[in-house]
């Protein structure tokens, strides 16, 4: 009985290497029948080489072939370092690195000049293709300085020649000559201002450029026409003129006409067509081919200025209609929308109402709005409640009340549905419940339940409501009591509590941790508390010390370059304007 392929022994259980193929592998022995692609032995158990490509013989190990770089029965000898493929049995390169040569690519190409990207052939060390510049067979020798784009490889004559060269090896001149023939120094274009078969002629004295041939003027200067470019345009307003006829192409700005003698009307940059005189652009405000249409009436709420279409008004303000807004919308003055081209009213100013606004909203004039159809009231004037807005807000309102309830948001001390009622801290509450009348909130200065006690007079503002405690020392005192001074002279604020407290300001002149140090200058109105720097200087002067003084229009400057500002930027300190640009 036969085993599947992969197993062994006499019951066929047992599995072969898996060095083994697909084969399989003898029943009795075990041994492989064929190896699979990098293992050799009798089982295939044992890895062929590292440096193997593919196989090596199942026997003694001997290499199919190498990977790049090592040669060798067992591909384990390197291959000389500028190699890239050598022989497998003598080591020999059959591929050199770029920039190398020879039997082992142990000769380096031409390093001189150079061969194009550095290659060269492997037996002889000659360049294939030498670099731009450089000919020979090892591309050794260097171009001519006039060769343009290189030379032939083998023989040096150049590939063409730079402006104003011919020749095999482009060292003979082009007199005058834009461009020349490399083979024979036939001139095909001459420099400008010269012309003829050698360009050994000149040009008339106004051309520009003229023909190679028959000397005749190409281009004139502005101003001059003719063969020689010698006959002036006909009138002084023209710019160019035709070479041949005279006749004027382009006018000098501002003009327009066969002979320029018309002027361009109010065209923008003074530019317009030579021959209708319409204008290129218009100046802001201005429409129409001549730009003689202004684009201004006080009616229109959105336009635009159009040179072809002209002024085109596309909303009128409140109140009027019309093309061009010109028409009011209703002779009463009542109508405060009406359609832009039917003249009907969309909507009544406040306080009227009917189909084209004829009707007061009330007698009494205190309905702000009302139903366009009906006259009901959708609105009061502050201040006022009811159907008819015919009542007035209880007096102790905040503001408006509801139309329909007369109920109100109170004024500061009063509680209750219609703020009938005093808050139960009187004058000193803040803000009171308007359900319970009880405070929840002191005005500045007050505290307790009820705001029945003073602050400290060491206080500045507010004080804690349920203590009494400051929120804030006055100057000069720190403290959870506000009961101790700042010890330096010239702090302002501190804060912090026992002996571990510190200047939060400094008086005005003063800077530094303690307040230790004057501002640099009398000028200097404030300064920087940790830098020194000027902040804040007296009218006239600015920078970091205050010692420069303003341009003599200025009445105030900006603190850091000195540049003039508008008095509304400037503030009032101590009487004075100063500059704010900190």
């Amino acid at each position: 009985m036969n085993c599947a392929h992969g197993y062994w022994g006499a019951d066929c259980k047992s599995r072969c290497s898996e060095g083994c193929t697909d084969i399989g592998c003898d029943k009795v022995t075990s041994s492989c029948f064929e190896c699979d692609s990098g293992y050799h032995g009798k089982y295939c158990d044992i890895p062929c080489p590292v440096h193997c490509r593919y196989n090596c013989d199942r026997l003694n190990a001997t290499c199919t072939s190498c990977y790049a770089g090592w040669y060798g029965d067992l591909c384990n000898i390197p291959c000389h370092s500028n190699c890239i493929y050598c022989s497998k049995s003598s080591g020999e390169c059959s591929r050199c690195k770029n920039g190398w040569y020879g039997t082992y690519c142990s000769k380096p190409c031409s390093a001189e000049s150079g061969c194009y990207n550095d290659y060269c052939t492997k037996s002889t060390g000659d360049c294939s293709i030498c670099k731009i510049g450089w000919f020979g067979s090892k591309c050794e020798n260097q171009c001519p300085n006039s060769c343009q784009n290189g030379c032939q490889k083998s023989s040096g004559y150049c590939i063409s020649c730079s402006p104003g060269y011919w020749g095999s090896d482009c060292s003979k001149r082009c007199l005058n000559c834009h461009d020349c023939n490399k083979n024979n120094g036939y001139c095909s274009f001459c420099s400008s201002g010269f012309w003829g078969s050698n360009c050994s002629n000149i040009c008339p004295n106004n051309c520009e450029s003229c023909d190679k041939s028959s000397g005749t003027c190409l281009f004139c200067p502005n101003g001059f026409w003719g063969s020689n470019c010698s006959k002036p345009c006909s009138t002084n307003n023209c710019n160019m003129c035709d070479i041949n006829t005279g006749f004027c192409k382009s006018c000098e700005s501002g003009f327009w006409g066969p002979n320029c003698n018309y002027r361009c009307n109010n065209c923008s940059n003074i530019k317009c067509d030579i021959s209708t005189g319409a204008c290129e652009t218009c100046p802001d405000g201005f429409a129409g081919e001549n730009c003689n249409i202004k684009c201004e009436i006080s009616t229109c709420l959105i336009w635009q200025c159009d040179k072809k279409q002209g002024f085109v008004c596309s909303s009128c303000l409140n109140g009027f209609w019309g093309t061009l807004c010109g028409k009011r919308c209703m002779p009463n003055g009542n109508c405060n929308y009406c359609d832009k081209t039917t003249g009907i009213c969309d909507s009544c100013v406040s306080g009227y109402w009917g189909t084209v606004c004829e009707k007061k909203c009330s007698e009494s004039d205190t309905c702000e709005y009302c139903d366009r159809n009906t006259g009901i009231c959708n609105s009061c004037l502050s201040g006022y409640w009811g159907n008819h807005c015919e009542h007035g807000c209880p007096e102790n309102c905040d503001g408006n009340c509801h139309k329909s309830t007369s109920r109100c948001s109170c004024k500061h001390g009063f509680w209750g549905d219609l703020c009938e009622r005093k808050c139960l801290a009187g004058d000193r509450c803040q803000y009171c419940s308007k359900t319970y009348g009880t405070c929840s909130a002191c005005k500045n200065g007050y505290w307790g339940s009820l705001c029945e006690k003073e602050c400290p007079i060491v206080c500045t503002g507010q004080c804690d409501r349920y203590t009494g405690k400051c929120s804030y020392c006055r100057p000069g005192l720190r403290d959870v009591n506000c009961n101790r001074t700042c010890i330096e002279k010239n702090c302002e604020t501190c804060k912090g509590t026992g002996d571990s407290y510190s200047c939060t300001k400094c008086r005005a002149g003063y800077w530094g941790q303690g307040c230790e140090n004057q501002c640099s200058s009398e000028r200097c109105l404030e300064c920087h508390m940790t830098e020194g720097r000027c902040i804040l200087c007296e009218d006239g002067f600015w920078g970091n010390s205050c010692n420069q003084k303003c341009q003599n229009s200025c009445q105030c400057c900006s603190l850091t370059y000195g540049t003039c500002s508008a008095p509304h930027y400037c503030l009032r300190i101590h009487d004075r304007y100063h500059a704010t640009g900190i």
